[in-house]
């Protein structure tokens, strides 16, 4: 459970049951500390089965420390969408693990006390998965580097990470928790589909630790990285006329060349491979949402013909649009 242990401690909390506590399952406090503008401040939670997941949104204008809630029962898919925290263990004054924005990783603490250390930023954005041990063991890869080692720590009960480098959040990953946080059935298909794609994040992280390189922001100053955000959009914003390498470079304040590289630093992608597969995936979705002509999702999407973006999905996806339904 998270709780706040930062001064003030007369914060105003709103958590769930001690009961839930008692079951070994997770629960989740928002907790309202006077440097933090409430009206910006949002928190969902929505359990389903054994797998529950909590996003956050809001405005920090000092230092916040949460407790964080432990057991040997539940590993942490952690989201950093924007700002940047760490992950304290026990006494500790080294970061067991830190964040910047963009970023993502798997984390067991097992019994062990922990805290999170959120660093003042107009825009702090984090959505964290709890997931059971058995659920993510049953999934973990039985061999290789760090699937291996992960799952030694877990069976030992022994605090771990999946990967010492964070991990770049993909458009696709983006996708997934969308589809997370606006599931719209009810009941055991409810449960059924976020077990589907808690299960395709896994598949998704898992992927990405099996590539030789995992992109790093560090030695990226936060003005740089904050660029590369306002690049990434002003690239979502304008999917339907698409400015260029050189005049993106510029109105970020930036030239084509750090673009280039320190867009690929935050994201693990290029620009237009960014943007090509947010497309896609928001293809996706709106064929299988609407009954929006092809023609139309493809004018939308930024593309001049309809043929462009149907090469274009075939070749992200292995099928014709037209087939998504079929």
């Amino acid at each position: 459970m998270e709780q706040d242990v930062s001064e003030p401690r007369n914060s105003e909390k709103d958590c769930t049951s001690q009961q839930l506590a008692e079951q070994n399952r997770p629960t989740y406090c928002t907790c309202q500390s006077p440097n933090a503008r409430a009206a910006s401040e949002v928190s969902m939670r929505f359990p389903s089965g054994e797998i529950h997941f909590s996003h956050t949104a809001f405005s920090l204008s000092s230092k916040k420390v949460v407790g964080c809630f432990n057991s040997e029962d539940f590993a942490q898919l952690y989201f950093s969408m924007r700002g940047k925290s760490s992950f304290r263990v026990g006494d500790n004054p080294k970061a067991f693990a830190s964040f910047d924005a963009q970023q993502h990783n798997l984390l067991f603490f097992s019994d062990a006390q922990a805290r999170q250390e959120i660093k003042p930023d107009p825009q702090v954005e984090m959505m964290t998965v709890y997931i059971p041990s058995d659920f993510l063991l049953h999934y973990l890869p039985e061999t290789g580097n760090p699937f291996s080692e992960l799952r030694e720590h877990i069976l030992a009960g022994k605090p771990a990470r999946l990967r010492k480098g964070n991990l770049p959040i993909t458009p696709k990953i983006i996708s997934v928790l969308q589809e997370l946080l606006n599931c719209m059935y009810t009941g055991y298909c409810k449960r059924m589909f976020v077990q589907a794609k808690v299960i395709e994040l896994l598949m998704l992280q898992f992927e990405q630790c099996e590539q030789d390189e995992a992109p790093s922001t560090n030695g990226l100053k936060q003005t740089d990285i904050e660029k590369m955000l306002h690049a990434r959009d002003l690239i979502l914003k304008n999917m339907e006329c698409p400015c260029s390498l050189i005049d993106l470079a510029h109105m970020v304040g930036t030239n084509e060349y750090y673009l280039k590289k320190h867009f690929k630093q935050v994201f693990g992608t290029t620009v237009f491979g960014y943007l090509n597969t947010y497309r896609m995936e928001q293809a996706r979705k709106m064929l299988l949402e609407g009954d929006q002509k092809v023609g139309d999702i493809a004018s939308a999407l930024g593309f001049k013909y309809a043929a462009h973006f149907t090469a274009a999905f075939k070749k992200h996806f292995g099928y014709l649009p037209q087939k998504i339904k079929s």
